[in-house]
């Protein structure tokens, strides 16, 4: 099973979150408002700040793929928005590097 990096790769997360939202995370984590909390193969957990509101994030990848979570209105519903488009990129940055 791939882990939640492989899953959300530069070019995949592009393909399936968006430009405008992948602009929207990397803009909060270059900022440093993402703050990891579980960091595993399968799983990340993360509070983004965002405008002063603090919003819990869930990413794991399943048999079927990567689901996630986050508690503001748009990431309820498992659809990326900008917290788990940011924890995304911070679970990509932070994983160890495979040798091709």
């Amino acid at each position: 099973m791939s882990s939640v990096a492989d899953l959300v790769e530069p070019d995949a997360l592009r393909e399936k979150a968006g430009e405008y939202l992948q602009r929207a995370g990397d803009v909060l984590r270059s900022a440093g408002q993402v703050h990891l909390v579980e960091f595993t193969p399968l799983r990340v957990t993360a509070e983004v700040v965002d405008g002063g509101e603090r919003h819990e994030v869930e990413l794991a990848a399943t048999a079927t793929g990567l689901t996630m979570r986050c508690d503001c209105p748009t990431g309820g519903d498992g659809t990326f928005c900008p917290h788990s488009t940011a924890t995304a990129i911070e679970t990509w940055h932070r994983a160890p590097k495979r040798s091709a």
